[in-house]
């Protein structure tokens, strides 16, 4: 999700508090592939960076008319409109403006430019991510089947094809888009080792 003004849109819990704004029109996401350090993002994750001090709400109200929200949800959404945000280049393609982009939650995030070693990362807690990753989605949701995708993305020898689907950069990073991911190979030893078995295309 690009929001288009991080500074404004994705706010820590305890600002949000301060504002008093509603949890209906707050969602979890998570901004930075540094706030993604360990292979799954857990509550506990969330909570350690509450205690750092980083965001971890996008302020996400609908699209029903500024009157029909509570007053402090109308007061927030007035004070991005003198502080100009409507006339930004992407949140002025927004109708209205405040509305942000609807994405379904990835069970799996992918940090597309990073140094660190976990490039998959397991979403525990339904975070949605903002342009910092990207989202991988399963054909089949049901949680077992999403661990054994996991477990196979993240076996070493399908990390070690990143480089034959992305762009190599200095100090290891690498930089892979959306629709270069989905030719990603993964090794049959490693679906096996994960109990999966690739469909076949007959």
């Amino acid at each position: 999700i690009a929001t288009g003004a991080n500074e404004f849109l994705f706010l820590t819990r305890q600002r949000c508090r301060e504002l008093g704004l509603p949890a209906d029109c707050l969602v979890q996401a998570i901004g930075r592939t540094r706030d993604a350090d360990t292979p799954e993002i857990t509550e506990n994750t969330l909570g350690d960076l509450e205690s750092a001090g980083r965001p971890t709400l996008l302020f996400s109200p609908d699209n029903r008319p500024l009157d029909q929200f509570p007053e402090p949800v109308q007061h927030y959404i007035k004070h991005g409109e003198q502080l100009g945000l409507p006339s930004r280049p992407l949140i002025s393609t927004r109708r209205p403006w405040y509305k942000m982009e609807v994405r379904a939650v990835p069970p799996i995030l992918f940090a597309y430019l990073g140094r660190r070693n976990v490039r998959f990362i397991r979403n525990r807690v339904g975070v949605l991510p903002l342009t910092g990753f990207l989202c991988v989605y399963t054909k089949e949701p049901r949680t077992e089947f999403v661990d054994k995708i996991w477990k196979a993305l993240m076996h070493p020898d399908t990390l070690k094809n990143l480089p034959s689907v992305g762009k190599s950069y200095g100090g290891g990073a690498i930089k892979v888009e959306p629709r270069a991911l989905e030719r990603l190979p993964i090794p049959e030893h490693a679906l096996a080792e994960a109990g999966l078995v690739r469909p076949s295309k007959a």
